[in-house]
């Protein structure tokens, strides 16, 4: 008898994943621990061994399904075994296609609707593909009257997301499928307008009035008085002719729309953002700080890293200092446990780092960042970033963050309003650096780098003093980088 496949708890918290690519089909063969399939859990790809070899006989969760922990995602048949049907299956009824025999019926999950299903795979980061639904067939038939008509990849019968959908009413179903559109009233050739010596159409001033007040186009009017002058009669002749004419053909909208549906990190991300939303009380604190001493530094520092096979950019500059305020206001190191009614103030310092990638948004976290040296924090954030961009963050590496930072100078603009990620009390938004026009405590005006600094928090756990505070603070040490290298 097959055997049944399950989704392991992957983590403590972990209580569903995403299937995002089956690595081997169905009625292929599997080893013990060869990797079967692909799950996304808490914005990271993970690949699932086989726990036993044998055969692949059905998959039970579609590529984009959201499945709980300790659910059965797949059958596995013992080498040798015969292939069948599963005990217990129905048989397939007339004119069902082979694919939805073995398929079945499949009971939606908690996060998919029961009207609803996968249109096609949800991508990982790193893995640089677009899935898009091609409509392929035709309407499925539908008896005459007035239901809803979806449009789906012939031969897949598991309840594909319907690429468009239009809805026919009463009468209107067979009529839409064979009936041609209505061909055009072809368009007698008539008399052109008559212009006069200054370019306007001739017409007494009484059509002009009315033409005005029926909101018509007098150019468009063509006049039967003398020398081809508009009178009332030709401009109530023409609006009559507009009304009786058939109104033009509604745009279809829905041929022109594209339906993505939330999928893979999309969906996780929105999953956080709500909870962002819902959890916190965000707050916004905004200040700049003169860098020149910071640019200068890192120029000075750079060789050395690269020599060591780093790439040493600002962030690691901006974690060390970041740290070393939060040990004077550790507020802004903690959480608020709602259940226990308690403020979680954290001792130790993982900071993470926001990094774009093709399908959106990670967070890895860069762990004990007090404990380690510029170059070592600078080295990890490099490993991170290129993980993030490869689709290759392991779990651990996007958990257990006390403090995030948002770097998003390269995309340009002035300040942000940075979403906190929960359970996080607060994030800091680092922008470019520019040069601008400072001027300086003897009243010159010098051309300095600066940067401004976005602060959200949660103002449930801290007020907007703490949190001034804590920006004056971290200002003070990016602008005398030598303090800060005293305790790299």
């Amino acid at each position: 008898m097959p055997r049944e496949l399950l989704l392991p708890e992957l983590a403590e918290s972990v209580v569903e994943g995403e299937i995002v690519k089956w690595l081997v089909p169905e009625g292929g063969a599997v080893a013990k621990d060869q990797p079967v399939v692909e799950v996304m859990t808490d914005k990271v790809t993970v690949e699932l061994p086989s726990p036993y070899a044998g055969t692949v006989v059905k998959h039970l969760a579609a590529e984009g399904e959201v499945v709980k922990v300790h659910q059965a995602i797949a059958l596995i048949a013992e080498p040798g075994e015969a292939v069948g049907e599963p005990p217990g299956a129905p048989a397939p009824e007339a004119g069902t296609s082979p694919r939805a025999a073995a398929g079945g019926a499949r009971a939606p999950s908690a996060a998919e609707p029961a009207h609803d299903g996968v249109a096609s795979a949800a991508r990982a980061p790193g893995h640089g593909e677009e899935e898009r639904s091609i409509v392929e067939g035709g309407p499925r038939a539908s008896e005459d009257r007035g239901e809803e008509l979806s449009l789906f990849k012939p031969g897949d019968a598991r309840g594909e997301e319907p690429v468009h959908r239009l809805s026919l009413q009463r009468g209107q179903a067979a009529a839409a499928a064979v009936a041609p559109p209505p061909a055009a009233p072809a368009r007698t050739a008539g008399p052109a307008p008559v212009k006069g010596p200054y370019g306007r159409v001739l017409a007494v001033p009484a059509a002009r009035k009315l033409a005005r007040e029926l909101g018509i186009d007098i150019e468009q009017v063509v006049g039967s008085g003398p020398n081809g002058r508009v009178r009332v009669e030709d401009v109530r002749a023409h609006a009559e002719r507009m009304a009786a004419a058939p109104p033009a053909a509604p745009k279809d909208v829905a041929a022109l729309e594209e339906r993505v549906p939330v999928r893979g990190l999309r969906r996780l991300i929105s999953q956080q953002m709500v909870a962002s939303h819902l959890q916190t009380v965000r707050t916004l604190h905004v200040d700049e700080a003169d860098v020149s001493g910071l640019v200068a530094l890192r120029e000075r520092l750079k060789p050395v890293a690269e020599k060591r096979g780093v790439r040493l950019s600002y962030l690691p500059f901006v974690m060390k200092a970041v740290v070393a305020a939060l040990k004077e206001y550790p507020a802004l190191n903690s959480s608020l446990d709602e259940e226990r009614g308690e403020i979680v103030v954290k001792r130790y310092y993982n900071i993470g780092m926001a990094v774009a990638v093709p399908d959106g948004l990670v967070v890895p976290v860069v762990k004990d960042v007090d404990g380690l040296s510029l170059i070592e924090v600078a080295a990890e954030v490099q490993r991170l970033a290129e993980a993030a961009r490869a689709g290759k963050l392991a779990p651990d590496d996007v958990r257990g963050g006390t403090f995030s930072i948002t770097n998003i100078g390269s995309l340009g603009g002035l300040f942000s309003f940075p979403i906190i990620n929960v359970p996080e009390a607060a994030i800091l938004g680092l922008h470019s650096i520019k040069k601008r026009p400072v001027v300086l405590p003897d009243d010159s005006i010098a051309a300095r780098w600066m940067v401004y600094l976005s602060l959200s928090f949660d103002h449930r756990v801290l007020d907007g003093a703490v949190a001034a505070s804590f920006t004056s603070r971290l200002i003070e040490l990016l602008q005398t980088p030598e303090e800060l290298m005293l305790d790299l």
